[in-house]
């Protein structure tokens, strides 16, 4: 599928690219990478399925995860980027990070 649609990757790049800014303009810090899964460290494990919980509530779904997967205190959001996803799903996601965020006092 890949060779037939090469610009699939150069999306998925973009996508990871333009998400990544998104999410340091509304005040989150995605650890540096060009990989398709962005984590974000939030700390505590129950903080982290919390924040997950709360976007699943507005639609959108991530991972959230802890020790001992991750060292304690190094709980983490994985967002898994996709080629399919539009600008306007991006901006979305983006939109409900910053609510979810200020809400539970990530930001």
């Amino acid at each position: 599928m890949l060779e037939e649609n090469p610009s699939l990757v150069e999306r998925l790049r973009d996508n990871t690219r333009y998400f990544r800014e998104r999410l340091r303009q509304i005040g989150l810090k995605p650890l540096e990478g060009e990989a398709a899964i962005i984590p974000i460290i939030v700390g505590d494990t129950a903080f982290a399925i919390r924040i997950s919980e709360r976007l699943l509530a507005e639609g959108i779904f991530v991972t959230g995860f802890g020790y001992p997967v991750v060292p304690e205190g190094a709980a983490r959001i994985r967002v898994q980027m996709s080629a399919a996803l539009q600008r306007e799903h991006l901006d979305r996601a983006a939109e409900a990070f910053q609510r979810v965020g200020r809400e539970i006092g990530l930001l």
